[in-house]
């Protein structure tokens, strides 16, 4: 029995080179050992590469959606605004202030109680819509610090304050900061003072993440929607649900004429403290020094037209607030953007927005010692409370998309040449690649099918073209790309069978790929998906595996595999929708042999 090692890299059409390692020898069958030789080789093969541009698209059925502009040379503006419905609280009674309308109207008489009638008033006092970012705190060493701030975010005994303390020993000191070398600001480095105290032991940091652009005002316009947003589609005779498309613009259609804020915001990305009241009984303590609540870093537009709020308390017992479908006919909703003026894209955890309508009102209660059963024991006080209106039920995105360059439009259209592969999420434009493609594909694909090949591994690895991207200025690039198979519209088996995961979107399906490699000065530099098992199935059991067409776009959330539909009934991953980047990568005919696309096959052959 002879074994020899042989490395051979064959180019057909218009493929590339390899890289990676081979199983363990002892992952062959010991069976087929006796009187046989094994060659370990890497090939690669030919591919296609075609791109189709989504458009119009259904927008309703997102986990994720955008809000504002965001432009470069390459893939020219995309402008997103954003459309909700708006939803009471949960077991809401229709009640404002401390009693229903009835009570008001009527009082309250029995055998115990005597109370008169009485307006409690409620008044509007402020409207704020609140919108938390999409932060993030981790933490890869485990020292407290987040990565963001941390000057070693894998070293837990970094110093991120200069101050000769460990990040970790601070972090877990509650009278030191790690991020500030004097934490009680009384000149005296926390390594010397030997009496410190933490002025805000409790305060969090975040990472800020999905904020295109630099600005630090903001023009915000937010109007209410006059338009109807109904669950079910008449048209299929209220049997499926009512699909809203990016087209879909009730701004433009003059469905939202009223204006509930139009100005400048200056965004903030500190944790929010409240602090609770002062209590006068207590003469030793100081309560408003005392932290009532820590929200993450958030949008707050303070609403300027209150008044249709007022009228929504003043509905109090009224039909319109019997139920939350009730409530949405009547106030159906908000469409949000951001003015042409400010060049600023934002995601936006929209699924915690809410509108918060605090309100003032004159409470009737029973004064000190007196008798419930008299009316003229009871005295007026004034009180607040508010109103939570969730952003909830009905939600999509209306799409602008303009300016492709040449370049893009002719990779489009199919006139390119596959120098590159363009790939912009939203109504953007998606890649389809062929693995053996044409006639020649073919007879190759059957060729390798009667070779008695065991796959090791199998990587498709699409490298960036930086000097396209650099053309794209400061705009970040896509931190997770998804291949699927475009066929069957689902992901391909290397997907499902890795069951990596974690809290970041790099610990998840690592196996599979798409996650991003960096060089030093940290640019991204190339994508790598491994599809070992797909390959290995269209190789070895051809009867039960076709040859499909493999799709690749952006994802917002690798673990999102659910489709949308464009106008034209085309699936598309929703992932990609709700993802506002591009890329630019190199394609088979890439002017650069050492950037081209690369499928690379490691194999172990056997021989008699």
């Amino acid at each position: 029995m002879t074994f020899r090692h042989k490395t051979t890299v064959m180019t057909l059409g218009v493929m590339t080179a390899l890289l990676s390692c081979t199983k363990e020898f002892n992952d062959i069958d010991p069976q087929i050992l006796p009187g046989s030789s094994f060659l370990f080789e890497s090939e690669s093969f030919g591919v296609a590469v075609s791109h189709h541009q989504v458009g119009v698209v259904r927008t309703d059925n997102l986990n994720q959606f955008q809000l504002g502009h965001i432009e470069d040379p390459v893939y020219g503006k995309l402008s997103a605004t954003f459309t909700t419905q708006v939803s009471l609280p949960l077991n809401y009674v229709n009640i404002f202030g401390t009693v229903n309308a009835d009570t008001e109207a009527n009082g309250t008489q029995s055998d115990t109680v005597d109370k008169p009638a009485h307006d409690e008033q409620e008044t509007v006092t402020a409207v704020w819509l609140e919108i938390p970012f999409l932060t993030n705190q981790r933490d890869s060493d485990g020292d407290g610090v987040i990565d963001a701030l941390d000057v070693d975010p894998n070293d837990p005994t970094s110093d991120s304050d200069g101050d000769n303390l460990s990040d970790t020993e601070e972090s877990r000191n509650p009278n030191l900061n790690p991020l500030n070398p004097d934490t009680d600001g009384d000149g005296i480095n926390d390594d010397v003072d030997e009496d410190t105290l933490h002025p805000d032991a409790g305060a969090n940091s975040y990472e800020i993440n999905s904020v295109y652009g630099d600005l630090e005002q903001v023009r915000f316009q937010i109007h209410k929607s006059d338009y109807y947003l109904r669950t079910l589609d008449p048209n299929a005779n209220f049997e499926e649900g009512q699909a809203y498309y990016s087209d879909f613009d009730l701004l433009q259609l003059g469905h939202a004429p009223t204006v509930l804020f139009d100005g400048d915001i200056t965004l903030d990305f500190n944790e929010i403290v409240t602090y609770k009241e002062d209590d006068p009984t207590t003469e030793d303590v100081d309560e408003s020094e005392e932290v009532d609540e820590r929200l993450s870093p958030r949008l707050r537009i303070p609403l300027q037209n209150t008044e249709l709020f007022q009228e929504i308390l003043d509905k109090e017992g009224g039909v319109e607030l019997d139920s939350n479908e009730a409530f949405q006919m009547y106030f159906q909703g908000l469409v949000m953007s951001i003015a042409e003026s400010s060049p600023i894209l934002m995601q936006l955890n929209f699924s915690a927005g809410q509108l918060m309508v605090e309100y003032d009102y004159q409470k009737l209660v029973l004064k000190e010692e007196g008798d419930a059963t008299v009316q003229e024991d009871y005295i007026v006080e004034a009180a607040s409370s508010s109103l939570t209106l969730s952003m909830s039920g009905i939600r999509f995105n209306t799409f602008a998309q303009t300016g492709f360059s040449a370049d893009v439009m002719s990779a489009v259209s199919g006139n390119d040449n596959q120098e590159n592969i363009y790939l912009k999420g939203g109504p953007g434009i998606m890649a389809q690649i062929d693995l053996f493609s044409g006639i020649s594909g073919q007879v190759l694909l059957e060729e390798l099918q009667s070779r008695p090949w065991l796959v090791n591994e199998a990587n498709l690895i699409l490298y960036v073209d930086q000097t396209q991207t650099a053309l794209m200025g400061d705009i970040a690039q896509p931190e997770r790309l998804y291949l699927f198979d475009a066929t069957n519209h689902v992901p391909i088996i290397d997907f499902d069978i890795d069951d990596s995961g974690g809290n970041y979107s790099d610990q998840i399906k690592i196996n599979y790929g798409g996650i991003p490699q960096y060089d030093d000065a940290n640019n991204i530099v190339s994508y790598k998906f491994r599809l070992t098992k797909h390959l290995s199935n269209l190789l070895r059991n051809p009867e039960d595996f076709e040859n499909v067409s493999l799709g690749l776009s952006v994802t917002s959330n690798i673990l999102n595999i659910a489709n949308t539909t464009t106008l034209n009934d085309v699936e598309v991953p929703a992932s990609m929708i709700g993802n506002p980047l591009g890329t630019v990568l190199a394609g088979p005919n890439h002017s650069n042999p050492d950037l081209r696309l690369k499928l690379e096959v490691f194999y172990t052959e056997y021989e008699e």
